[in-house]
């Protein structure tokens, strides 16, 4: 089935679209979710409650795919080696072992890797990481702890003696500061 015929039936018809959707790539998305989950302490359900938030958060954003450029398959491959990270990423903050490294979690080898496209992302990432630094303090601290540690904004205004509109107000600001500096781009 094309992607066109198959995001008409979503929009017309939600549930026959999530059936065939499912149909189509829950073999797939599971590969990708238990391929960056492996040799970790997750099990099953952990993986199968990933792939299920894969098929959700495709659906609730259905409108940006339109916009996006790609295919169903790789917006969904995206959505779940993210979710898959997230999910990971979760679990060893929960353990105490996160690394807060300029790289963040290593990602494996696939098919589809590219080198340059890996250069280029590590470069933004860096220079990212630069420019929220540079917005000082407690810009700064609050951008790291919201979006790199995931922490919630009354934690994060606890922590640092502020209120959470505060710690709201200052995140919203630093990152349209980040969004003008980089042009909107991937911010």
């Amino acid at each position: 089935m094309q992607d066109d015929e198959l995001i008409n039936i979503l929009k017309t018809d939600p549930n026959t679209g999530m059936t065939l959707l499912l149909k189509q790539y829950a073999g797939l998305i599971y590969s990708v979710v238990r391929h960056k989950l492996a040799g970790q302490t997750f099990c099953d359900a952990d993986i199968e409650h990933c792939v299920a938030d894969t098929f959700s958060e495709f659906y609730c954003d259905l409108d940006n795919f339109q916009n996006a450029a790609g295919s169903i398959r790789a917006w969904l491959c995206v959505i779940a080696r993210n979710n898959a990270y997230d999910r990971l990423r979760r679990y060893k903050k929960e353990a105490g072992t996160l690394s807060l490294d300029a790289e963040g979690i290593a990602e494996p080898w696939d098919d589809t890797f590219s080198v340059e496209e890996a250069l280029v992302t590590k470069e933004f990432r860096e220079e990212l990481l630069r420019e929220i630094k540079a917005l000082g303090e407690p810009d700064s601290t609050i951008l790291l702890r919201k979006y790199y540690l995931s922490e919630s904004s009354k934690e994060i205004a606890a922590n640092l003696n502020l209120t959470v509109s505060a710690v709201d107000t200052r995140a919203h600001r630093a990152i349209q500061k980040l969004r003008n500096l980089f042009g909107g781009e991937r911010v």
